[in-house]
């Protein structure tokens, strides 16, 4: 919007006074904090005298008082580092131990582990990619190998011969394809099977030609068998041809005795496993140690430190409770400590200085404005004296259409500044609270504009609302928030010219009502807008026109007591440079 009524910083606010005054109690200190303070002085004195003689810089020696807090710290922090030491190498011998002697479980997760969630066909609850990897893949098939389910949707069924080439889940048996090229140019194929027989490690084979018949074998599986089918050759060899994956097959009933398979496509690889283990224990392990030695550790120091620092938090919370704290704060035990309660003790000083001295210009600022109040009202009063000297004749009939039109004119300035000083002076009282009640912000607002929606009209200026349907229930002072957005709007009506569009949009956004005004004038200075909602600020075209600079101060006071915020941004919408966003918290139905 155009130079509103917050443009120029009052310098002379109670923020800028007094803030490098001396502490009036800086010579209450007791004589023998004074009189270490001068022995310190005296040896800082006489230490520089013996440096200036010296013609070279020598390092002092190294020393630490027992009484210190940071021999404290090294004794403690020496123990803690030598026990975790200690403790992490016992952590790894005692994680490759268990993981060579196979007592750590390696975690290997198959369908087995769901068998529940197979037999009550809940098929989609498996985590197929933990067992098959992310492009693995699992169907289930009836007995005769019917589709039934598919992890990746692709159906797919099989004929008991291609079936009976699937190798069983857990069966141990080990596949191994050999190609070897004929002299005709073709291909025979030589598949072993190796598995294990009452203990007894099994070989058995089968030679196969180009076009997949048996041409002799001793593989029991396929005893009546003399001709494998392309789809039958590939399922049977898979796992010998893919390295690192396999397609098996897992048999489970049902709650009715039916049986059924599980076909699944694992591109797992567990080699590496008991590497990853081995990290995840060590890991592990030194993060339990060290949680525990922190405690420890935590317990130690806390034990050494919780008297001075008991002390410190007692005298804040009472200082926090009282304005003023004239005792001074004792405490005897680590110098580092005694430090800290001579720096509370001297911050506390300064602290009730600064509190007088705050109270006291809070107390001017009250009576500066009660002052304005009242020397405003004076013009007033001269005011009502002409209207009654025209009243009473005894101006010409030339200069009473003049003089009424100045009249008028003073006398809505006046009276506007003299609201805005009462209004921003009641708002600081620490009386004041709202009056909130569950309202509608979207309702209130369209019934506010609807209010003024003819003004618009007289003064030639546009209006445009975008305001939600829906309900937003807010608590809120209904006659402050109007207050809020007739001072917005009162701006407008000032410093925009005819013609000038003001666009107001009311919405939820998250948890938040949010209301928009943004208007088509010149907008507001870079420099300005910093401080545009301090009291006291007053623009140039501002003061022409006899702004109080309290309209912005005075909106942001009440949106900050209802819980919400109001700030100047740069506007979205085509046309204007600047607009106002108010945020009120919703109630939660």
């Amino acid at each position: 919007m155009n130079d509103f009524d917050d443009c120029e910083l009052n310098t002379k606010g109670p923020e800028n006074a007094g803030g490098g005054a001396a502490s009036p109690c800086a010579d209450n200190a007791d004589g023998a904090t004074q009189a270490k303070g001068k022995k310190r002085g005296a040896q800082r004195v006489k230490r520089k005298k013996n440096r200036s003689k010296k013609p070279q810089y020598t390092p002092p020696a190294v020393h630490i008082d027992n009484r210190s807090f940071l021999a404290l710290l090294i004794r403690s922090f020496v123990s803690f580092m030598f026990i975790t030491a200690i403790a992490v190498v016992l952590i790894f011998l005692l994680a490759m131990w268990a993981t060579d002697k196979g007592i750590i479980d390696m975690g290997v997760r198959t369908f087995a582990n769901y068998k529940e969630q197979l037999e009550g066909g809940k098929y989609s609850s498996i985590p197929v990619k933990r067992i098959c990897g992310d492009d693995g893949w699992m169907c289930v098939v009836d007995s005769q190998g019917n589709f039934i389910y598919s992890s990746d949707n692709t159906e797919r069924s099989f004929t008991l011969s291609e079936l009976d080439c699937i190798l069983n889940f857990d069966s141990g048996e080990v596949i191994t394809t050999r190609s070897f090229k004929q002299p005709s140019g073709e291909y025979n194929h030589l598949i072993l099977r190796t598995f294990t027989n009452n203990g007894e490690t099994v070989e058995q084979y089968l030679l196969i030609d180009s076009d997949l018949r048996i041409n002799s074998g001793s593989n029991s599986n396929f005893a009546n068998k003399s001709q494998f089918t392309q789809s039958e050759f590939d399922l049977y060899t898979f796992n010998s041809t893919h390295d690192g994956k396999v397609i098996e097959k897992y048999y489970f009933t049902d709650g009715r005795s039916n049986g059924f398979y599980v076909i699944y496509y694992d591109t797992n690889n567990d080699e590496g496993v008991t590497p990853y283990l081995f990290v995840i224990i060590v890991v592990i392990g030194i993060i339990c140690l060290l949680v525990i030695s922190l405690v420890l550790y935590i317990r130690y120091i806390n034990k050494h430190v919780q008297r001075p620092l008991k002390t410190l938090s007692t005298a804040m919370a009472e200082f926090a409770r009282n304005d003023y704290r004239e005792e001074k704060l004792l405490y005897s035990g680590s110098k580092e400590f005694e430090q800290l309660v001579d720096s509370f003790n001297e911050m506390a000083t300064l602290l009730n200085a600064s509190e007088e001295q705050r109270n006291k210009l809070e107390e001017d600022r009250q009576r500066m404005l009660a002052g304005l109040s009242h020397d405003l009202k004076t013009p007033v009063t001269i005011i009502q004296g002409f209207s009654k000297a025209i009243r009473d004749n005894l101006v010409s009939e030339e200069d009473k259409q003049k003089y009424l039109n100045l009249i008028v004119a003073k006398s809505e300035n006046m009276g506007e500044l003299i609201n805005e000083f009462y209004e921003y002076s009641k708002l600081d009282h620490p009386d004041f609270k709202l009056n909130v009640n569950d309202e509608d912000v979207a309702e209130l607002t369209r019934t506010y504009l609807a209010s003024r929606y003819d003004e618009f009209e007289i003064r030639g200026c546009y209006l445009e609302a975008e305001i939600a349907e829906e309900r937003l229930i807010s608590r809120v002072d209904a006659r402050q928030l109007k207050r809020v957005i007739d001072n917005i709007t009162d701006n407008f009506f000032k410093y925009t010219p005819q013609g000038s569009t003001l666009f107001v949009t009311v919405r939820k956004e998250n948890d938040d009502a949010k209301i928009v005004l943004a208007d088509t004038g010149a907008g507001i200075a870079e420099n300005m807008r910093e401080d545009i909602f301090a009291p006291f600020v007053v623009g140039e075209q501002s003061r022409n026109k006899q702004g109080s600079g309290l309209g912005l101060a005075v909106c942001q006071k009440i949106i900050t007591a209802h819980g919400g915020t109001i700030t100047l941004n740069d506007s979205d919408i085509e046309g204007c440079r600047s607009q106002f966003e108010i945020t009120l918290p919703l109630i939660k139905q």
